[in-house]
C-alpha cells in the first residue's frame, strides 16, 4: 500500500459542489471549498496512516489505526465515527454521521501515477 504515500497535489475535481450541497454544506462554504486547490500528504507507520489536506482556506490533518473506529471532524465541521479500511491497493474512508444514517465513503487509490479519491453518499433508510 506504499503507493498511497506522498505529497498529492489537487489537479481536477469532478461533482464535488454537487456533493458538497448533498452532505448539507451552504452555498457560501461549497463555493470557497471549490475555488481551492489543495495539497493531501499522505504517510504510514506501521498500520496508523495520516491523512493531511493543506490549503490557504484550511489545514486539516487525521491519523487513525487501520481497521479501529475514531472520531472525526471533517473539514465542513461536521462530527463523524471513521473508520479506515485498506483493500488491495485501495483505501476506503467510510464516515458515518452520529445518528447513522449518512454515510460518506471516499475511495483513495493511485492510477497512472495519480491520486484518485472518490467520494459518494450514501443515506441509509431503516
Amino acid at each position: 500500500m506504499a503507493s498511497l504515500v506522498g505529497t498529492w497535489d489537487l489537479v481536477d475535481s469532478q461533482n464535488w459542489e454537487e456533493y458538497l450541497k448533498e452532505i448539507g454544506m451552504g452555498m457560501i462554504m461549497r463555493k470557497a471549498a471549490t475555488s481551492f486547490k489543495p495539497t493531501s500528504i499522505i504517510s504510514r507507520d506501521g498500520n496508523k496512516w495520516t491523512l493531511k489536506s493543506v490549503s490557504t482556506l484550511k489545514t486539516t490533518e487525521i491519523t487513525a489505526t487501520e481497521g479501529v473506529e475514531f472520531d472525526e471532524k471533517t473539514p465542513d465541521d461536521r462530527n463523524v465515527k471513521s473508520l479506515i479500511k485498506i483493500d488491495g491497493e485501495k483505501m476506503i474512508h467510510e464516515q458515518r454521521d452520529k445518528k447513522g444514517e449518512l454515510v460518506t465513503v471516499i475511495v483513495r487509490e493511485v492510477v497512472d501515477g495519480k491520486l484518485v479519491a472518490v467520494s459518494f453518499k450514501i443515506k441509509l433508510i431503516f
